[in-house]
């Protein structure tokens, strides 16, 4: 059975900590693939600094060269809001006989009952629960059905909203933002980036 991994999220911009997370993961639970998942219209986030294009392209270009690791756009093609369980039953239909592993911070443990259809969700997916500093992995009660596994996360602390605004103040992120990245932001003077 082809075991998928599910790493969704805004990718505004897509960072190293994102590329190191999905590759804990693909190791620890032996997964076939991983794929980058990037949100159309999500309904539980604030606005998207930059456009879908970017995103995806950034993504693209982040992913080049990783074994095993690809990006789905299914969610940017979508009109309306953006739900996982709507990605899951499209998956679902492309890989008919896969398992699925979403792959998520602790620090969204919180949030996954706010979910449209979460019930269903967790009746769907392994939650590969990937500590993030600064939160703990409590599970709440509305958990208690569901499959989560913990793995070592890259005890990262920089976040796309740091990453923001170190490249609006024109500070370097090298070594945190894949180099092919940041010189698409820097060409396209994404973030307030100079592209000097």
């Amino acid at each position: 059975m082809l075991r998928i991994g599910i790493l969704g999220g805004v990718f505004d911009p897509v960072h190293c900590g994102h590329l190191a997370v999905a590759l804990l993961a693909k190791e620890h639970f032996g997964l076939d693939r991983v794929l980058f998942v990037p949100s159309g219209a999500p309904p539980h986030k604030p606005a998207v600094a930059v456009s879908p294009d970017d995103r995806l392209n950034m993504l693209n270009l982040a992913v080049t060269g990783l074994e095993g690791c690809g990006v789905w756009d299914g969610e940017l093609r979508r009109s309306g809001y953006s739900y996982t369980i709507d990605t899951l039953s499209e998956l679902g239909e492309l890989y008919k006989s896969a398992k699925f592993y979403f792959i998520i911070g602790t620090d969204n443990l919180t949030e996954i009952a706010k979910w449209r259809s979460y019930e269903e969700i967790m009746a769907r997916v392994t939650f590969c629960a990937a500590f993030r500093p600064g939160y703990e992995s409590d599970r709440p009660e509305t958990l208690a059905a569901a499959d989560i596994q913990d793995f070592p996360g890259p005890m990262w602390g920089a976040s796309s909203t740091m990453l923001r605004e170190y490249l609006g103040k024109g500070r370097s992120c090298k070594f945190m933002i894949p180099d092919a990245v940041l010189e698409y932001i820097r060409d396209r003077g994404l973030y307030g980036c100079s592209n000097g």
